[in-house]
């Protein structure tokens, strides 16, 4: 036995953070609290209709990672992008607890803290942001999400190997059954991803 070897996999792996095997994109958003009439509320987005990645659905600011960023300041740039606040304007609370995606996207998710601005005044990008609201955070505190449920079944091409499957096409195939979770405020229906990280920010940082 090569004890060597098992000594440079130790050292390979002591320090190492655990990573996806599978490809991913990562990418983060900004979760934005504004204090309106003596009550916080935290901001949405309605992406704007033109877009080609989930045109009209309500989100947060954010988007993919670019060149050598960490995710806070992938966050933060896109809420300027998108927003027209400065970082100057966001006084950073944390981070919360990532979600990986079916579609292999990270998304970090940060709190921050807006003052100096109020929501009537900001200048978001109409070249990405159709609206932007707020909901009271005690309007979350008070409202259980609507839960239903996706099912995902696999699709494959002509040329997928059937023939190396054990059952060739008729192997059992997993078929996920994902929740999706709702909220409906006023005429804005919140859902998805971004129902999800909400759901969670009231959970961790309001219950």
């Amino acid at each position: 036995m090569n004890y060597d070897v098992i000594d440079k996999i130790k050292h390979t792996l002591q320090d190492r953070i655990p990573q996806p095997i599978t490809n991913h994109s990562p990418s983060a958003v900004m979760l934005l609290l504004f204090s309106i009439n003596n009550e916080l509320h935290l901001l949405f987005t309605k992406r704007a209709e033109h877009l080609i990645h989930q045109p009209g659905d309500i989100s947060f600011p954010g988007g993919r990672k670019e060149n050598d960023e960490t995710p806070l300041e992938t966050a933060l740039r896109e809420t300027e992008e998108e927003l027209g606040i400065p970082s100057d304007n966001i006084t950073v609370l944390g981070s919360i607890d990532f979600m990986l995606t079916a579609t292999g996207i990270v998304i970090m998710p940060f709190v921050g803290f807006v003052s100096n601005i109020h929501v009537e005044d900001i200048p978001f990008s109409k070249d990405e942001v159709a609206e932007i609201f707020t909901v009271p955070i005690s309007f979350f505190k008070k409202t259980e999400p609507e839960i239903h449920y996706l099912y995902l079944s696999p699709f494959t091409k002509e040329n997928f190997p059937y023939e190396r499957i054990h059952g060739g096409k008729n192997y059992p195939f997993a078929t996920p059954k994902i929740p999706e979770l709702f909220y409906q405020y006023q005429q804005y229906t919140i859902w998805g991803i971004t129902a999800q990280i909400t759901h969670h920010a009231i959970q961790l940082l309001f219950q």
